[in-house]
């Protein structure tokens, strides 16, 4: 082959390496298209029965009444689980999951963790309880909702497959040395390297031990891949989407950490990760708790708010737990809608959802907006406050959140909430 046909070649592979990469691309983007919108279309009513739950809840029920409507939140709890799962998998395939970094009691969020599963392990006759290492820091940086969300990931696993003994969650720190075997098995030798020699720096290692069923080496292989339990005939009869091993693995990795599992068929398992994490100031974090605690407890006058939302359902139970707190609401179907009440009534805050007919909501913001300026420079007094607008809508993903606040909106609430994370959104606005 002479050099020119060599070079012809080569420039037809690359052609075809970047059609092939462009489809895989597109691919990926459709599908994450589809799992958010299969995530709205589902969130939307959830909201209606998580919310009618919490009111119902607060009525007087006998306690068969009780019992049958505690089987109605467990249930969709377990389904709103799946949802958030089948989300965060898109997320991250889409590079939109974001990891904050902020101050927490790390303690306190493990021993959340234990709390908010131990009905699930009394359920089972399972002892769960946990065991942190005197060496592990009380105050840590990161992300404390996704860290709990891996304990939680893996804590539940072993659970599931675990029918008699104990689950133990255990912390321990290790040395931060480029030389310990431990620490070259727990972190890639490029980040122990960048971190062994800060002094803020510790290695934490995590492990969840069970007395469950075991898992072979030939079942270890695929563990952490998507989807791993639909493809593993062995354990098809436990609930369960699999998708909470890859997650946390996802999770993982974006935190610069690592995650694995020591197994053996009918001895149980230890599935164990590694992070490396910035010590904070435990005092200061307190006083800051203190302050933020202080600022949030302050009376709240009550508000005249305009509800805009198509949904029937999901209108009964805004409204519901709006009047309770002592606010009067007014609804609009519609952003058209709601741009007319705008024009002829004074509300102190809008509650916008986004996907409406006739006009959604990050239109009417933007009519909303336009009005309030045209009212400013025509005011001969002083101008007006904007009226502050929170978003209130099933889409959740990342760039969802950025639009609703480009448009012109103050904050953001995805469904489906509990009535008390809407209140305290709307007391954390500071309305005057």
């Amino acid at each position: 082959m002479s050099q020119e046909q060599l070079q012809a070649k080569i420039a037809e592979l690359e052609k075809e390496l970047v059609k092939v990469k462009n489809e895989a691309a597109e691919v990926s983007r459709s599908k994450t298209m589809f799992l958010a919108n299969m995530s709205h279309e589902i969130r939307t009513p959830m909201n209606s029965i998580i919310g009618i739950y919490n009111v119902l809840s607060q009525t007087d029920l006998t306690s068969e009444q009780r019992e049958f409507l505690e089987i109605i939140n467990i249930s969709s709890h377990n389904l709103l689980a799946i949802i958030n799962d089948i989300l965060d998998l898109s997320k991250i395939e889409a590079g939109q999951l974001k990891l904050e970094s902020k101050p927490y009691f790390l303690h306190e969020e493990i021993h959340q963790v234990i709390k908010l599963l131990s009905i699930k392990a009394r359920g089972k006759g399972i002892e769960l309880f946990s065991k942190i290492q005197s060496s592990v820091p009380t105050c840590v940086v990161g992300d404390p909702n996704r860290l709990k969300q891996i304990l939680i990931n893996l804590t539940n696993n072993a659970l599931k497959f675990t029918n008699e003994g104990h689950v133990e969650v255990s912390v321990e720190t290790i040395p931060l040395d480029p030389h310990n075997i431990q620490s070259q098995k727990l972190l890639s030798d490029e980040d122990l390297a960048s971190v062994s020699t800060k002094d803020d720096i510790v290695l934490l290692k995590f492990e969840i031990t069970d007395t469950g069923i075991g898992i072979s080496a030939e079942e270890q292989e695929n563990l952490f891949n998507e989807y791993a339990q639909l493809e593993n005939p062995l354990i098809q009869k436990y609930e369960g989407t699999g998708l909470g091993l890859s997650i946390s693995k996802n999770l993982t990795r974006l935190m610069n950490g690592r995650i694995g599992v020591i197994s053996e068929k009918g001895k149980g398992s230890t599935f164990w990760f590694a992070l490396a994490v910035t010590r904070s100031d435990e005092a200061e974090l307190t006083r800051q708790l203190a302050v933020n605690t202080h600022t949030k407890t302050r009376v709240q006058r009550p508000l005249s708010i305009l509800l805009v939302e198509d949904n029937l359902l999901n209108q009964k139970f805004a409204v519901t737990s709006l009047q309770r707190a002592g606010h009067t609401v007014e609804v609009a179907e519609n952003g058209k809608i709601a741009v007319e009440k705008f024009r002829k009534s004074r509300f102190d805050l809008i509650l916008m959802d986004i996907a409406m007919p006739i006009m959604d909501g990050i239109e009417a913001t933007h009519v909303i907006r336009e009005i309030e300026k045209e009212r400013i420079q025509k005011a001969d007094t002083a101008p007006e406050v904007n009226i502050k607008i929170v978003a209130v809508t099933a889409h959740v993903m990342v760039t969802d959140r950025e639009r609703c606040l480009a448009a012109g909106m103050n904050e953001y609430i995805a469904k489906p909430y509990r009535p008390q994370e809407l209140i305290s959104i709307i007391e954390n606005l500071e309305i005057d």
